[in-house]
Parts: structure tokens; C-alpha cells; sequence
């Protein structure tokens, strides 16, 4: 975790970023290795030059401590999170940050009383600075994507197997996801359109049985680990 933390500052150095502000989610899990539940309540990662803290809603404070030393500036629906949001900018000495990098997935109200707590400062997204990195894998994240494409190449063919005339869209995707389940994967999605319901990109898979001679699109997904996998088959 630390050492992806020094990476971090080391574009934001490179940026002239001054914070790195992250809500929880993909961003933040890929930092830290977790993320709090990610609700209505502001809850930040926030990034300065030297340190680093959270902005932390007091009902996730006893889960996350067991997870992190990180430092936590707590509130509650009583007071609200703006002092304590004032109390990790002063900690990690972003009180006056000029140019600030915000995740772009969080919550726009997040990001709003961020902006609002600082004095007028410049922001970008997250592209130079966690972006950049992520884009990069390492050996793990790379074995953890092939394992995954394969484990999806093997639902598609389970898929496959269980098409049939006179069987539903739903009975097919029974069988896949049945076999990403197999393979300790979750699955993420799973879209099977038959005949004429192929033409739709985000069709809901429903009761249709297969005829004779339809074309079944198959579009799923499964994680296992750290990524998804995600692939469209017509057979």
C-alpha cells in the first residue's frame, strides 16, 4: 500500500498536483486494497504532498481502523463532515492547495464540498496521476486478468453447451453463471438475447425459448479477485 501511496506523489509531483482527493470505490480499493461502503455520507481519501488521511463517517470508523493506520477525521449526521473535511486538510497541509486531482467515479456532491472548502483551486481527474498507474499492471495484476479472460472463455463455451431448441434465455444463462460460480468467480452480468432479441446491445435476457436456426448473442461478465472479465460471443 505504501509503496503505491509514494507512487501517487511521485506524479503528483511530476503534475504539480497538490492533493489527490479519492471517494470509495475502484480507485481507492486499488490504493488501499479496500474501500469503506460507499454511500450518501462524504467519506475521502485525501492525499497531500507528505500525508495522507480520511475523511471518515463515524459509522465506518471501527470497521476501517481494523484495515488501516491511516489516519481518520471523523463526523456524524449530527454535526456534518465539514470541520472534520477543514481538520484532514490541515493535517495533510492541503489547506491551500491550488491544483487538486478528484476522482472522477465518486459522488459530485463529494467533490462539491471538497471545492468548497479550499480556496478556489484549479482540478483535473484522475488520469496523471492514479489513472496513469493503474494502467500499468504489475506481474500479479496481469496473472489475475488472464485468469479471469479464461474463466470467461469457459462460461461462454458452458453457454454454448446449453443452447438448445425449446431452452430460454434464462435457462442459458443459468448455465453460465452457474459455471462462473464453479470457478469462484462472481458474475458480474450476463446478457443472452435469441433471434430477433440479439439486435438489442442491452437486452434483459427473459423467457424466449431458441427456434430453430437463431443466432443467441451472449454477453457476460465474471470477477474473480481484483478485475472483471467481459465478452460477446453470437452463436
Amino acid at each position: 500500500m505504501q509503496n503505491k501511496i509514494n507512487s501517487v506523489r511521485t506524479r503528483m509531483k511530476d503534475n504539480n498536483v497538490d492533493l489527490v482527493a479519492l471517494g470509495p470505490g475502484t480507485h481507492m480499493n486499488w490504493l488501499l486494497g479496500f474501500n469503506p461502503y460507499p454511500d450518501e455520507r462524504p467519506c475521502l481519501l485525501l492525499i497531500g504532498k507528505e500525508k495522507e488521511a480520511f475523511l471518515m463517517p463515524s459509522v465506518n470508523e471501527e470497521g476501517i481502523r481494523e484495515k488501516t493506520d491511516i489516519p481518520m477525521n471523523c463526523w456524524n449526521d449530527e454535526n456534518g463532515p465539514e470541520q472534520a473535511l477543514k481538520d484532514a486538510l490541515s493535517y495533510t497541509d492541503s489547506s491551500n492547495a491550488k491544483h487538486i486531482a478528484i476522482d472522477e467515479a465518486m459522488r459530485s456532491h463529494f467533490a462539491l464540498i471538497l471545492l468548497e472548502s479550499l480556496s478556489n483551486p484549479t482540478y483535473e481527474f484522475t488520469a496523471s496521476t492514479i489513472g496513469a498507474l493503474r494502467m500499468r499492471k504489475d506481474q500479479n495484476e496481469f496473472v489475475n486478468l488472464k485468469e479471469n479472460a479464461l474463466i470467461d472463455d469457459r462460461a461462454m463455451q458452458a453457454g454454448f453447451a446449453a443452447i438448445k431448441e425449446g431452452v430460454s434465455e434464462i435457462e442459458i444463462g443459468e448455465a453460465i453463471n452457474k459455471h462462473f460460480i464453479s470457478e469462484r468467480a462472481k458474475p458480474q452480468f450476463c446478457i443472452v438475447g435469441s433471434g430477433p432479441n440479439g439486435a438489442f446491445p442491452h437486452h434483459h435476457t427473459g423467457d424466449r425459448k431458441v427456434k430453430q436456426g437463431d443466432a443467441v448473442l451472449i454477453d457476460i461478465g465474471g470477477r474473480k479477485g481484483t478485475f472483471p472479465s467481459d465478452m460477446t460471443r453470437m452463436s
